[in-house]
């Protein structure tokens, strides 16, 4: 059963569970330390890029055995008391972490260890590039933060480290992703 955002419950500090009885189609949104944050629904753009990523990252997946992708804002819980949760646009783990579970169980527990954010029209650089130091801070191994007018790919790593790629630069996966890489310009194909 799902129920609706009013005033009062954007107003209080939320739990997962309490969270997960959120209709997301009509209150899309993640918790930041607890509170309610709306999350606006992407443009066609941004869910093409979404589709490029997913598809990327997929075909990896499918070569080196061991790997889920996910997309679509699955739930992530990157802390807990007070609970923050993030929906990254894509993002791939290593099987045995996939959670079994619904509702609040479904999500997974902690960072993705690749987490992929693209840039929407509601969105700043700045904002997604807390978010990716949330993921890492949360044990992520990489954050892709994709930004669709300049075309280019920051990169956020272990270690604080963080590298802007353009459309003609190869993105690889280090010890991350071992064997991974593509051209950046492959996110941005129509």
């Amino acid at each position: 059963m799902s129920e609706e955002m009013t005033e009062p419950a954007l107003e209080r500090l939320m739990t997962f569970e309490e969270a997960a009885k959120i209709d997301p189609d009509s209150n899309p949104g993640e918790l930041e330390a607890g509170r309610f944050v709306a999350v606006p629904k992407g443009t066609w753009r941004h869910g093409v890029i979404v589709i490029n990523v997913g598809g990327v990252l997929k075909r990896y997946a499918r070569s080196h055995p061991g790997w889920s992708v996910s997309a679509g804002d699955p739930g992530t819980k990157l802390t807990h008391n007070p609970d923050t949760l993030r929906g990254p646009d894509v993002a791939i783990v290593h099987t045995d972490r996939v959670p079994q579970g619904r509702g609040a169980d479904g999500w997974l527990e902690g960072a993705p260890d690749v987490a992929v954010e693209v840039i929407g029209d509601a969105q700043s650089a700045s904002e997604l590039a807390r978010k990716a130091l949330e993921y890492l801070e949360a044990g992520g191994k990489m954050v892709w933060v994709i930004d669709p007018e300049p075309r280019r790919l920051m990169l956020f790593s272990e270690g604080n480290r963080v590298s802007v790629l353009g459309p003609d630069d190869t993105l690889e996966g280090g010890d991350v992703l071992p064997g991974f890489n593509c051209k950046v310009a492959e996110f941005f194909e129509d």
